[in-house]
């Protein structure tokens, strides 16, 4: 073999091999220990809200022998939920109090009952979304609780009655007997043990209140602070974000782009948004219109610590209101610290007010504990008072007033003290006990 031929061979082993190690390099496929994706490891926050995040009941009471009981635990509440969200309900229809033979204040306060209240009416047509609703077409109703009867449990069915009232309207839908009995054993049976007593208040001939027997304690909290990102507002709010100017101002920043109008108050933590050009737009119905507000607050991220719950929703004003609850119990602030509030126009929204700030972490605190004066306390405070009319009173409830404050660090802190309210309309305002400085009477919507 010549010396020409030997390294012709060579070359051909050599671009043989550079071949082999490419194609071994592009095809290869490395071996992996199998991997379970585990909620301890991967973690994805995520600030989208469906309508069983945000509509939920505020409390729960009981009926039985004569007493009543109460509870607004959200661990209790989210068992309810999760029970008759399984339920498949049938032949939903109207029932009339005339044909029921009783008082409509009776039915809906009836011993060995369970009510389960929310803040305001809830259209169905919504609701749906979080019950199993068999029937193909639903008549439109709205209604502020549900209300399941022991004595009407029996047979293979038995109703459920969604409650408007307000309205004083009762509609009933068709729930198998057995998961309605499972539900009264876990549930009713032992609320006498666990809850506290309430006492019943005929407030005028439509309106009878429930509030606790005895004084109640409850722990003052403080929590730091956290701030929502005011970019992602801007670029919500306005349709071509980078031609918005920005402007110092006496409370603290305003973004606009000529027409459309957005105030940051660096005192208070609030955002407030206005669009003059926008006017109003009734909405085909009152669900587009609560949909609309729980999707607009989704598209920017808005809910931030999901504390916030639907309060209060007018169709004529085109109004919808959310409120900050923590531990099951609503707060309020004069300022509206505590609310996110919309109104919509005809296009997009006419003006949006809100906190910019959540909730972070609880701090530990000594003395903590609060003792409120007992429902018959209340009762009789809000009767003494001339300069209110106790027959227009609507709800009674234990709130927390949110005010802030500055730690030794420079650290902005608000503290949640422990307060009664009662509501007349849509405005809630702070019982005028005298160690509440006098009661504060400005409306809290």
């Amino acid at each position: 073999m010549n010396f020409e031929r030997a390294k012709s061979i060579i070359l051909i082993i050599l671009v043989g091999t550079s071949i082999f190690l490419t194609w071994s390099i592009w095809t290869y496929e490395p071996e992996y220990d199998p991997f379970e994706q585990s909620s301890e490891f991967i973690k994805i926050k995520s600030d989208v809200q469906i309508v069983s995040d945000v509509i939920k009941p505020v409390s729960i009471l009981f009926h039985g022998n004569g007493q009543h009981f109460q509870t607004s635990n959200p661990v209790e509440i989210n068992e309810m939920e999760k029970e008759f969200s399984q339920w498949r309900f049938s032949s939903i229809k109207e029932v009339s109090v005339k044909r029921l033979q009783r008082k409509f204040d009776d039915f809906v306060h009836e011993d060995g009952s369970i009510e389960i209240e929310f803040s305001d009416d809830i259209p169905i047509a919504l609701y749906k979304t979080v019950l199993n609703i068999t029937d193909k077409e639903v008549p439109e109703f709205s209604f502020d609780r549900i209300i399941i009867k022991q004595k009407d449990i029996s047979g293979k069915e038995s109703a459920v009655y969604f409650v408007s009232y307000d309205q004083e309207k009762i509609y009933q839908g068709m729930v198998d007997s057995k998961k309605l009995r499972n539900f009264m054993d876990s549930f009713y049976r032992d609320s006498y043990d666990k809850h506290p007593e309430y006492t019943a208040e005929t407030i005028n001939s439509k309106r009878t209140l429930f509030v606790p027997e005895k004084p109640v304690e409850i722990n003052r909290l403080e929590y730091y602070i956290d701030y929502l990102d005011i970019g992602n507002l801007k670029n919500a709010l306005f349709i071509f974000p980078k031609f918005v100017r920005q402007e110092p101002v006496s409370v603290g920043e305003e973004y606009t782009d000529g027409t459309r109008l957005m105030t940051v108050n660096k005192d208070h933590y609030l955002i407030s948004y206005i669009n003059p050009a926008q006017k109003s737009k009734l909405f085909d119905s009152s669900s587009d219109l609560l949909q609309k507000s729980i999707d607009f607050i989704n598209d920017h991220d808005g809910w931030e610590d999901n504390n916030y719950r639907f309060a209060y929703m007018s169709e004529n004003e085109q109004r919808v209101v959310f409120r900050l609850f923590v531990n099951g119990y609503p707060t309020f602030n004069e300022s509206g610290m505590t609310e996110i509030e919309q109104i919509w126009g005809k296009e997009e929204i006419y003006s949006y007010d809100r906190p910019y700030f959540s909730l972070d972490s609880v701090l530990p605190s000594e003395g903590a504990v609060k003792i409120l004066p007992s429902g018959k306390e209340v009762l009789n405070k809000l009767k003494s008072k001339d300069n209110i009319d106790f027959k227009s009173v609507e709800d009674i409830s234990i709130g927390y007033k949110l005010n802030k404050s500055l730690d030794s660090k420079l650290v902005t802190l608000v503290t949640l003290d422990p307060t009664w309210y009662y509501r007349i309309g849509d405005k809630w305002f702070m019982v005028p006990f005298e160690e509440d400085t006098g009661g504060d009477q400005s409306g809290l919507e």
